[in-house]
């Protein structure tokens, strides 16, 4: 069952989906011993990123993927001679370790885990797509630690990704492998509002350089009786308020503007 609009999820992935990822503090991990019941168990890795075993003790797995650890595994049970050839199998049954947020205008946002590889576009698939008031510009952010200087200092990277198909839009950052901690917020949809004489007043979503004649295009057009001299563009102004401007048809638009469009004095 999905979440409720507007809350936060941790949703975990199906076992077979994380076979090879990368194992940390947190994890539970399922380790079968195939024909040893005893040997088998379900265990977390603790906050040292050690797996506690029947016999073996101990195994260190941070960073592991579970392939790597059923040989370890394997291993130990050999060296101990309890078994001669053993045969080991390690699932992931939680995934705790490796995550990445997703917010905004998704279907399903919350924290999602990280199935050895994962991608911005692939994460978004993961969170049920986009809503209808999604922008067509995400927003990677990224813990970013620099250790040049003598103090370890960590800050935020904005990556802003934009999904349309734009001369401008680069497709890579779409592919980019997702690291644990990061955020992938979806912007609402950012609008602009044309009214007076148009064919189509109403609020319309912004385009890249959005101007004065695009907005009228998207408002089908002016009507009979519009005057091309009076057009005017009513903008909030940081702490000055609404402002009134007088607008030429290669000015631009911006998100938020209303722009009106008044009809001839003859």
């Amino acid at each position: 069952m999905s979440a409720p609009p507007g809350t936060l999820s941790t949703l975990a992935l199906p076992s077979s989906a994380v076979t090879n990822t990368r194992v940390g503090s947190g994890d539970v991990l399922r380790v079968t011993v195939f024909g040893q019941p005893d040997l088998s168990a379900e265990v977390g890795v603790n906050d040292k990123g050690v797996l506690t075993l029947p016999l073996i003790g101990g195994v260190e797995v941070t960073g592991l993927t579970t392939s790597e650890i059923s040989a370890r595994v394997a291993d130990a049970l050999r060296k101990g001679q309890y078994l001669r050839n053993p045969e080991v199998s390690v699932e992931v049954v939680q995934l705790r370790s490796q995550m990445v947020s997703v917010l905004g205008e998704v279907s399903r946002p919350g924290r999602y885990p990280i199935p050895g590889h994962l991608s911005v576009l692939e994460l978004l698939a993961t969170a049920g797509g986009l809503t209808t008031q999604a922008d067509q510009t995400v927003t990677l952010l990224r813990r970013k630690t620099d250790n040049s200087g003598t103090n370890s200092t960590e800050s935020d990277v904005r990556i802003p990704i934009l999904l349309g198909e734009t001369k401008a839009t680069e497709r890579s950052p779409l592919d980019v492998e997702l690291n644990s901690g990061d955020v992938v917020y979806v912007n609402k949809k950012k609008l602009f509002y044309i009214h007076g004489e148009v064919n189509r007043p109403g609020s319309y979503p912004m385009e890249q350089d959005m101007n004065v004649m695009r907005a009228i295009s998207l408002g089908g057009g002016m009507t009979q009786r519009a005057s091309q001299r009076r057009i005017y563009i009513n903008r909030e102004m940081p702490d000055k308020g609404v402002e009134e401007i007088k607008a030429k048809l290669t000015d631009p638009v911006m998100p938020g503007d209303v722009v009106y469009v008044n009809e001839s004095l003859f």
